[in-house]
């Protein structure tokens, strides 16, 4: 029990220390003027809003425990399934997609949400039914999900709810020849899925991770200004006081899609380097606590969004770097978005959240 909670503390204390990498970054990218102004941006202050109510309702839960939300995995399922219609009825849009519903002054990303519902909906399908059924009733819960979300299009969260899925097989043990057998349709639908999925500026950024230079003003542009704000960042990095590459807006989403970008300009070499570590330290931390985990379900969960964290920060800072192409997908606790910091904190605190079964006499 004790080195569970020794793991468990490792994982949270590298979360809270991404969220304020994540703070720094975001101060910087979005200052109101030509110079630094302050710390406290508005930005700031409504990711600080989501990370305090994303720790209030992670504390009610770690309270409740994991037994408890699996319970209602199914009733969160047909939310996050209701939201995501909605949102592709009267979502607002943005950035070429239609992602988020609005309440008031307050927008949601149901997306962000359908993270965690679906390998909770997993799990608990897992618990209730077998054989064919259980795996005709996963296929089709997913695939809702992942169908839903990319006709929005949001081409990024989509294959993280896969990544999802393929992660829930994995640990189920299906036989290697039928995923490899799905990985050949999928290979065989391809080009559909290109033609007819994705829209023309998708497709662009897609392919300019190959040669950015080959549209430097168009597609390739992204890519090019976070290379500049990496390389220019140096050893120390400019500080948030000197950091004119993004207080002119010269280097695009520096807030959420190139935070990694930004935070290598504002605290230089070391600063990535410690914010990689500390990725590092979260995913070692989290492995650890899945694996002294007694209850199988919650194991079962834990790899899972594992799984998911890992390929966010993977995909993020390779399309940061020039190793992957950009597809919009955040960096876990550091991006900026009040959806995806509250529902990452949901994430980790229903992770750590187990409670042993009361003993009956």
């Amino acid at each position: 029990m004790k080195i569970r909670l020794v793991f468990g503390l490792i994982c949270v204390v590298s979360a809270f220390a991404l969220v304020f990498f994540g703070l720094v970054g975001i101060s910087a990218a979005t200052q109101p003027g030509y110079e630094f102004s302050g710390f406290m941006t508005d930005y700031v202050r409504t990711q600080l809003i989501a990370f305090a109510a994303g720790l209030l309702v992670g504390l009610i839960i770690l309270y409740v425990g994991f037994a408890y939300v699996l319970k209602v995995a199914p009733y969160l399922a047909v939310v996050s399934v209701i939201l995501l219609l909605i949102t592709l009825v009267m979502g607002e849009e943005a950035y070429g997609a239609q992602r988020w519903i609005s309440f008031g002054s307050f927008q949601f990303q149901p997306s962000e949400l359908a993270k965690l519902s679906l390998p909770l909906l997993l799990v608990w399908i897992n618990g209730r039914f077998s054989g064919v059924k259980k795996w005709a009733i996963s296929l089709v819960g997913a695939m809702s999900y992942v169908v839903l979300v990319l006709v929005q299009p949001d081409l990024g969260t989509s294959i993280v709810l896969l990544v999802e899925f393929i992660a829930y097989l994995v640990i189920e043990g299906v036989n290697w020849g039928i995923l490899l057998s799905g990985l050949y349709m999928v290979i065989l639908a391809f080009p559909i899925l290109w033609d007819k999925a994705l829209k023309e500026y998708q497709k662009r950024r897609l392919l300019s991770f190959l040669n950015p230079f080959d549209d430097p003003s168009g597609s390739g542009y992204n890519l090019i200004q976070a290379w500049t704000a990496i390389g220019s960042g140096g050893l120390k990095g400019k500080g948030l006081d000197n950091a004119y590459f993004l207080y002119y807006g010269y280097l695009p989403v520096d807030h959420a899609d190139f935070i990694f970008a930004t935070i290598s300009y504002v605290l230089g070499f070391w600063g990535a380097v410690s914010l990689l570590a500390l990725m590092c330290s979260f995913v070692l931390g989290g492995v650890g606590f899945a694996f002294f985990v007694p209850d199988s379900k919650q194991k079962e969960f834990c790899f899972i969004v594992l799984c998911a964290w890992l390929i966010q920060f993977a995909v993020n800072i390779g399309m940061n770097l020039g190793l992957m192409p950009i597809t919009g997908i955040p960096l876990p606790f550091i991006s900026y978005g009040g959806s995806a910091l509250l529902m990452n904190m949901v994430m980790l605190f229903t992770f750590l959240s187990y409670r042993p079964e009361p003993e009956t006499h």
